[in-house]
């Protein structure tokens, strides 16, 4: 089953989100996980296409977003869909790059949190319109100097002057027992109570299964039966895991085992094949995305991979966890080899 597009139709959007379409200026976006960034900024750049208003450039920072946003678009407008393309790959004009390098009246780039200053600046040389979303606790990429100086930037450049800051502060995809248990876990990270009260209860707390086993297969046994579960032509599952080399661990026991069509996706340098109902990935490469039900595998080395940054060979941080957990909407499966990890205020259903 291929993966369930559900673009809001723009009549269901809030009022901040349809006055951030709408807005003339440039945007300064801002708002935390699922508080529909990515839409407002595919809805502006669609109204741009369709009225003829602005001719525009979508931009955001993974293949699997691109994939996403650029098939919610073709639904709309077809020009739209061609012109939407990957922050570093579009300016660098890299191989798999699908629109030309030239000017645009407006540049949109969604997940802007991840992009060097440096880099940024050069998007002013195709556009005098330069709208971004960002998001400062989403950032997977960059190093705290680093976002530091991106964010210092935004307010203090001359050229945002011009934009118009919109911050969106209601939750639309996570259930509340999630940002509940996300909050407990990262009580560092601010997520207000409004935007947790106004979130859907559901009564599912997410769920941590211990002792599964060491093996490979045993985790895998756990998640093919989560997937027979839940799997439908309208539920999204995605199976997230931090490191690339856990993708080329897991790809070849899942793909021997599942029933229907299922994808993965390691890294950026890799061909993307699309996204199905069923999709494996690692965390990097999740943002921006969400579906209904996450499986994190090995969950009981959190501790481990935050405290051995300087052991592993990639960077992942509290940052990476919590846009893991937040792209569940409504299912949320820690699998555990043996006992609980070190993560606060534990709120979630435990199966033995």
């Amino acid at each position: 089953m291929p993966y369930y597009f559900n673009l809001p139709l723009i009549t269901e959007l809030t009022i901040d989100q349809q006055r951030a379409v709408d807005e003339t200026s440039p945007l300064a976006l801002s708002g935390g996980p699922g508080t529909g960034k990515s839409v407002v900024c595919l809805w502006r750049h669609i109204r741009n296409h369709s009225t003829g208003v602005s001719n525009s450039l979508l931009l955001t920072y993974t293949k699997t977003l691109e994939h996403y946003l650029r098939a919610s678009a073709r639904t709309q407008d077809e020009d739209a869909g061609q012109n939407i393309g990957r922050t570093n790959c579009w300016l660098y004009d890299c191989q798999d790059n699908q629109v030309a390098v030239t000017d645009f009246d407006e540049i949109i780039i969604d997940e802007g949190q991840d992009i060097e200053k440096a880099t940024f600046q050069r998007y002013f040389n195709y556009t005098e319109n330069l709208s971004y979303g960002a998001d400062e606790r989403q950032s997977m990429y960059l190093s705290k100097d680093k976002l530091k100086e991106l964010f210092t930037w935004f307010t203090s450049d001359r050229r945002f002057e011009q934009n118009a800051e919109i911050n969106l502060n209601r939750n639309f995809r996570n259930s509340r027992e999630i940002l509940l248990f996300t909050r407990s876990v990262f009580p560092n990270f601010l997520i207000p109570q409004n935007t947790i009260s106004g979130a859907r209860q559901t009564g599912l707390n997410p769920i941590m299964k211990l002792n599964i086993g060491w093996d490979v297969g045993d985790q895998v046994d756990a998640i093919i039966d989560i997937i027979n579960d839940f799997r439908s032509d309208t539920h999204n599952i995605a199976i997230l895991l931090p490191f690339k080399k856990d993708i080329k661990k897991y790809h070849p026991v899942i793909s021997s085992r599942i029933n229907g069509e299922y994808t993965f996706y390691e890294s950026d340098e890799d061909e993307f094949n699309g996204l199905s109902g069923v999709h494996l990935t690692t965390f990097k490469s999740s943002k921006g995305t969400e579906f209904d039900t996450i499986i994190i595998p090995e969950f009981d080395k959190y501790n481990w991979i935050l405290q051995n940054q300087d052991k592993i060979e990639s960077r992942v941080t509290e940052n990476d966890y919590y846009v893991a957990f937040t792209r569940a909407k409504t299912n949320l499966f820690l699998l555990c080899r043996n006992g609980f990890p070190n993560i606060g205020n534990r709120q979630t259903i435990t199966i033995e």
